[in-house]
């Protein structure tokens, strides 16, 4: 029944924090000709929606066809579900046109603006040719570490074989293929072509003049109503782009002297504030804070901190990173939680974060701001763990277990929801103190019992050992010093004492720590918890093999 209540109280503000995202709509191309096609993507986070209202396309567009795409990914133990559904265009009339927001699933994609040119007509030399390979470079100017876009079109006036088209290079810049390649007709002197679209994302190194290489395409042209072409018969074919040259400018002297970051888009934000602004000393409260850029990767972005928060141990997750593609522009995406757990009572204040970047559209500095926050905490009334001994060694992992599903109750968005969390937390609390009870009462009638055998103990887990230490708002150095046995007995059962412990590591800090903990409880000197669990922040630093693992002397079986 305790496990069960503990499931159901964990799984409660998952459920309450399920909500969809809203539909994003995306282009291919930002700018076509008439007669040209464009394909909008409409990306959806649900494997399972209905199809959109495509009528509002109708008066600037001839709707072609649509087509659905589904992927599935698991992030962190997250499920993500992504559906994009692909509706192919040709527009109507040429001029500045706004694709209108279109209802999915209930909600509403943002508009979309799109560029149609009259439909190119070349010189007839280019015309008459069966294959033509264009390349074009956006921008002409741009600075060291902005992404330029590198559009590659091969237009075909003839069925193929077989094809093979090379990629763009450049000497002092990195080259990325960017999305899919995306196929329409257009009408050139006259004539009508099956065109192939590519994107290249190119970022330069360094200042100066980037030369970028033009890619060749070689391929077998066949005729359709010659039967021989099919038997190795077909004409060859080939066509070379032009040789582009782009200015790299180094960055501003306006530019702030921080981390270089020219995106076209950037934005900063911060989740997890608890939605009734208060908290409790003792109880973490998760912050997650996402950084979102267009025209950046994801490995150029800075690594992302809090501020020095007073009154408030800060506790940093993994960072979680990813990419993509917007139209012909990368994507990236930098993520990282954090663990703040307020170490007194009053009102937390978590000061304003600051993020400088460069817009390259604007040509102008920017700057992405998350406000300053304050949180009313109360005092952990029951938070602090007692005295851990003997018998009671397993005490810090249901502490912990319980300061982990509590923490979770401030992420729930729904006021129903909340109760019920509450109540369930109420219930399995209630099962510990009665199970603590009653097995005091059999104490003593099982003492002389226990006295001639020795004590076993249940198995603690390692997790809610490490967090029961950590967060632990005691300044009491022998609550302290069982915390910290408890979890390395959880890795290493063999160990006694913290004594052992400090043998057994190989961290300099981690040995000082546990010195200035048994000074604290032998010699009445006085220990610094902040110090004392930043020195095991990342686990512990192990010198010795684990147990059981003693070098036999012969050479291993497998060898690495």
């Amino acid at each position: 029944m305790r496990y069960l209540l503990l499931v159901l109280a964990l799984a409660i503000p998952s459920m309450a924090m399920a909500q969809s995202a809203p539909p994003v709509a995306s282009l291919d191309r930002s700018s076509v000709g008439v007669g040209e096609t464009v394909t909008l993507n409409i990306e959806i986070g649900d494997e399972s929606v209905d199809e959109p209202d495509l009528s509002p396309l109708q008066n600037d567009f001839v709707i072609l066809g649509t087509s659905t795409n589904h992927s599935l990914s698991i992030v962190n133990g997250r499920r993500e579900a992504h559906t994009i559904l692909g509706v192919s265009l040709s527009p109507r009339r040429e001029g500045h046109v706004t694709i209108p927001a279109l209802v999915v699933g209930g909600q509403r994609t943002q508009p979309v603006p799109l560029d149609v040119a009259t439909s190119s007509n070349t010189s007839a030399p280019a015309a008459d040719r069966p294959v033509v390979l264009e390349g074009k470079a956006e921008p002409t100017q741009a600075y060291v570490g902005q992404q330029i876009d590198y559009t590659l079109r091969l237009y075909l006036a003839v069925n193929l074989a077989d094809g093979q088209l090379g990629d763009p290079a450049a000497e002092g810049a990195e080259v990325r293929r960017v999305g899919q390649d995306a196929n329409y007709q257009a009408m050139r002197g006259g004539r009508r072509f099956n065109v192939l679209e590519r994107h290249y994302a190119i970022f330069p190194q360094r200042a100066g003049s980037l030369d970028i290489q033009p890619p060749t395409f070689q391929g077998t042209a066949i005729d359709p109503s010659d039967g021989g072409s099919f038997f190795g018969a077909g004409a060859p074919v080939s066509a070379v782009a032009e040789r582009l040259r782009v200015t790299v400018r180094d960055r501003p002297a306006s530019a702030p002297d921080a981390a270089w970051i020219p995106a076209r888009e950037l934005r900063l934000s911060l989740e997890g504030l608890p939605a009734d602004g208060k908290g409790r000393v003792g109880q973490p409260i998760t912050l997650t804070m996402r950084l979102d850029a267009v025209g950046m990767p994801f490995e150029a972005l800075p690594a992302l901190s809090l501020p020095r928060i007073d009154g408030a141990d800060v506790y940093p997750d993994k960072a979680v990173t990813g990419g993509g593609s917007n139209g012909a522009w990368i994507t990236g995406r930098r993520q990282q939680g954090f663990a703040v757990v307020p170490t007194r009572s009053g009102t937390l204040h978590i000061p304003e974060t600051t993020l400088h970047w460069w817009n390259v559209v604007t040509d102008k500095p920017e700057v992405a701001t998350v406000p300053a926050h304050d949180i009313e905490v109360a005092s952990g009334a029951g938070a602090t763990p007692p005295p851990v001994s003997g018998a009671s060694v397993a005490q810090p992992s249901a502490v912990a277990s319980t300061s982990a599903a509590t923490s979770l109750a401030p992420s729930a968005s729904s006021t129903p929801w909340r109760w019920l969390f509450l109540a369930a937390v109420l219930l399995w609390l209630a099962t510990v103190a009665a199970w603590l009870f009653f097995g005091r009462r059999r104490g003593p009638a099982t003492a002389a019992a226990n006295a001639a055998a020795p004590v076993s103990h249940g198995p603690v887990r390692e997790r809610p050992a490490r967090d029961a230490f950590l967060f632990s708002t005691s300044v009491d150095a022998g609550t302290l010093d069982a915390l910290l046995l408890a979890w390395a007995q959880a890795v290493r059962p063999s160990l006694r004492s913290t004594g052992a412990l400090s043998e057994a590591l190989a961290g300099e800090d981690q040995r000082a720590a546990i010195v200035m903990l048994q000074r604290a409880r032998f010699a009445g000197g006085a220990v610094d918890p902040v110090v004392l669990k930043a020195a095991f922040t990342r686990g512990f630093d192990w010198s010795t093999l684990p147990d059981g693992k003693e070098p036999s002397g012969l050479p291993p079986l497998y060898p690495r």
